[in-house]
């Protein structure tokens, strides 16, 4: 039966179907079959694939397979029986950056649903230069791009992502087939490659990419090394088993559909395995655990349980199940539903991670949760503290710059990866003089505050396990001061529950331990000479926490 769809074709009264002397501006039954409706309505699959192998400026050598790499993979994407893509755009006759930019926008038109499935690839040369700040940045060379002028003619890894960041889409790939070493299909700036040389070993920390719910951002090789193209391949090498992964099905888990963390395991594995090594694709991706990017076929059936991570610091670590070592990070493996002893261990190391999981049909784990947990959750030290008003008025006339004694507690990973529960509390008391105008006072103290935070984690590799910590607090403050000669002031109390800050950093100083500190800044009330004060007030926390297992 055909659905009854009334357009307005103006600012009329509705008219009923059928009435005599409908005029300008009725609304006038549209019978819509259900298919037709439904169809129109439902998610759409999307890809812009882009191509350049030849270049305006003889300083960027050509490349040869940039066309074959998008138009193939065009074609799995394209076929109804792999990809059942509904709309295909290709860029493979050398596109500078304004036809790119222009098919950008394109595509943000047509993605129109967060359901859609979009693809962005592309095959080119990748080089750095620095911007007018001195800032170093990351670009895709293009046809009309100028060695002599790279920010402004290249196309920005920076705009790229923001572009990409930006199309209404939740399930979304970006592949990068290029790479930024100055090697392969990489050239660089002379007087760039001339600094880069100077610098031993790996020049530049790989950036993790900003993604997304259900994003990916997958490239050919690492951060720092060199992407390949091979004349018996006839593609960039990532690409042809990036190709080939959906052509061949390499559904890991068995539910019918190849994911694009499927299909980048693979190309990775079969990279690696080809280039001896010398190659190692990488991916940064949020996609995983909730709404998979399916690239190639439907998901018909609960696939077999998994194990999988793509966290930077677990690079390289060996999964062993039962026993048997299945797979290195990052990536995923497959297992049978039930209970399993799952070990994480790098080289000939001790396992960083050695314990029970049960796992059921359908259910994906993250590794680095596993570790998380392994590792312990809570953690709890003792803390030396530092109390102080912020502004100067207040040390003066209320209390100055005191020491006393507190502790932390904190739950990792709640409510959510990444996020973490702070609790502290701290104590001081003693004894002080309050000089105002009508003369000096002795008087005893105790202060006690109180808090809770929940901050955001970061844990860049450079600390080595230590992590940053950040986030909105909630605290509650109380003071008294007792005078001496009672005639001299009635006793002063201060109580004030306000929102405020925390900044914090943790360092592992081995066998569980950890050196932190912590930083608040809160804002509150005191009354000074019979009036309201607002002010800050101020705490840093230093001591050494234990993780408990």
């Amino acid at each position: 039966m055909a659905a009854a769809l009334a357009i307005c074709a103006g600012c009329a009264a509705p008219v009923a179907a059928g009435a005599p002397g409908i005029s300008k501006g009725g609304l006038v039954p549209v019978a819509i079959p259900p298919a037709r409706l439904a169809a129109a309505l439902a998610p759409r699959r999307l890809a812009l694939l882009v191509g350049d192998r030849s270049f305006d400026d003889p300083a960027w050598h050509p490349l040869r397979f940039p066309g074959a790499d998008a138009r193939d993979l065009a074609a799995v994407l394209r076929d109804p029986t792999r990809g059942a893509f509904d709309q295909v755009e290709v860029l493979a006759d050398a596109p500078d950056r304004a036809e790119v930019r222009a098919a950008l926008a394109r595509l943000a038109g047509w993605s129109r649903d967060p359901e859609d499935t979009v693809v962005v690839y592309l095959s080119s040369h990748g080089t750095l230069a620095r911007d007018a700040t001195g800032q170093l940045h990351r670009y895709v060379v293009l046809r009309d791009t100028r060695m002599d002028d790279i920010p402004g003619t290249a196309l920005s890894l920076d705009e790229l992502e923001g572009d990409f960041e930006r199309l209404r889409s939740r399930r979304k790939v970006l592949i990068l087939a290029a790479c930024h070493s100055g090697g392969g299909k990489s050239s660089l700036p002379e007087e760039l490659s001339h600094e880069l040389a100077g610098i031993k070993s790996g020049f530049l920390v790989r950036p993790i990419e900003e993604v997304s719910r259900a994003s990916a951002v997958l490239a050919a090789s690492d951060w720092g090394e060199t992407a390949r193209e091979d004349e018996k391949l006839g593609h960039d090498i990532y690409t042809y088993f990036l190709i080939e992964a959906l052509r061949i099905g390499a559904d890991r888990n068995g539910d019918g559909a190849v994911t694009a963390s499927e299909a980048h395991d693979y190309a990775r594995r079969m990279t690696y395995e080809y280039t001896g090594g010398r190659q190692r694709p990488t991916a940064e991706t949020s996609e995983v655990g909730v709404d998979p990017i399916v690239l190639v076929g439907k998901v018909t059936r609960p696939g077999k349980p998994e194990l999988y991570s793509y966290d930077p610091s677990l690079d390289g670590f060996e999964v062993r199940v039962d026993g048997r070592p299945l797979a290195e990070l990052p990536g995923g493996v497959a297992l049978d539903p039930g209970r399993h002893r799952v070990e994480l261990a790098k080289g000939g190391g001790p396992p960083v991670f050695d314990g029970q999981v049960a796992i059921g049909t359908g259910q994906r784990i993250d590794l680095g949760d596993l570790l998380a947990r392994g590792e312990g959750r809570w953690e709890l030290g003792p803390r030396f503290a530092l109390l102080s008003f912020l502004d100067a008025h207040s040390r003066q006339d209320v209390l100055g710059t005191v020491g006393g004694f507190g502790a932390t507690a904190s739950l990792r990973d709640w409510p959510a990866r990444a996020l973490e529960l702070v609790l502290d509390g701290a104590v001081a008391a003693g004894q002080g003089v309050d000089r105002q105008a009508l003369g000096a006072a002795d008087y005893s103290y105790q202060v006690v505050t109180a808090g809770a935070a929940l901050a955001w984690r970061i844990a860049p590799r450079w600390l080595h396990g230590g992590s940053f910590l950040v986030g909105p607090r909630l605290s509650a403050y109380w003071l008294d001061r007792r005078f001496t000669l009672q005639l001299a002031r009635a006793p002063q109390q201060y109580f004030t529950a306000t929102p405020g800050l925390l900044a914090a950093a943790e360092v592992p100083i081995g066998g569980g331990f950890a050196a932190g500190l912590e930083l608040h800044g809160d804002w509150t009330v005191v009354k000074v000479n019979g009036q309201d004060r607002s002010t800050a007030f101020g705490e840093l926390l230093l001591g050494v926490s234990y993780r408990f297992q």
